[in-house]
């Protein structure tokens, strides 16, 4: 029983002096809300030249190594992708006083990115789950209830963005489609006063003995309001 209760005490002990070396090395130096307005003007500067922000929300991201302290920043919806800037947290310990500020930041485009509501925090919070793809890890990140309609106001934003490029994607399907089906149609040319045989088919690209061929001519005497195939139709 003794060496059961001193196996439970080190089970217990172990975790316990972990979490506090953690806090020790790893305890924030600014206020969420400082580092949360560093994030806002490092977006400022993250931005693509003619690139327009449309929503943003407060978040933060606990990565398991800094669980007790988040890395508190933005999550921004632009007009050309998804982008986190967060502040990560400084060590009490540091080597330089004079250390610039560490920003965190990712993006991810609009085109393959799943955006989902989801609880983080041990299930206690609600947040965003982000992937580059459906195949893709998640990213987690918590916004405060205070936040929810920043959060939301985010999601459609992308939800948006989405729904156009799908838009857009059927737009280029139905061209492609239309400019295949009219390459595979015959093309006609009407003649016009002062044209010849050789004029038209040297238009068209293609030789004067083809465009006989292709309208069962015997000679080049050809007449105004005539129609001559130049390219014959393509079957499927």
């Amino acid at each position: 029983m003794k060496a059961f209760l001193r196996v439970l005490a080190a089970l217990f002990l172990v975790p316990v002096a972990l979490a506090t070396l953690g806090f020790v090395l790893y305890a924030p130096v600014l206020p969420v809300r400082v580092s949360r307005a560093m994030s806002a003007r490092q977006l400022a500067m993250t931005l693509y030249e003619g690139e327009r922000l449309e929503r943003t929300t407060p978040a933060l991201r606990r990565p398991l190594w800094r669980y007790f302290h988040p890395i508190a920043g933005v999550l921004a919806a632009t007009d050309r992708r998804l982008i986190w800037v967060g502040v990560a947290p400084r060590a009490i310990i540091d080597w330089s006083g004079d250390e610039p500020t560490r920003f965190e930041i990712r993006d991810w485009s609009y085109d393959s990115l799943v955006v989902a509501d989801t609880r983080v925090h041990l299930g206690v919070s609600q947040g965003l789950a982000v992937r580059a793809s459906p195949e893709a890890s998640a990213l987690r990140f918590a916004v405060r209830p205070i936040d929810a309609p920043t959060r939301e106001a985010v999601v459609a934003a992308i939800d948006r963005r989405q729904e156009e490029m799908r838009e857009e994607a059927e737009r280029e399907r139905i061209e492609q489609e239309r400019a295949a089906f009219l390459a595979r149609q015959p093309v006609y040319h009407t003649v016009e006063r002062g044209e010849a045989v050789s004029s038209i088919a040297a238009r068209y690209g293609i030789t004067p003995d083809s465009l006989r061929v292709l309208n069962g001519l015997t000679n080049d005497r050809i007449r105004v309001g005539q129609e001559l195939l130049v390219k014959p139709g393509i079957r499927n």
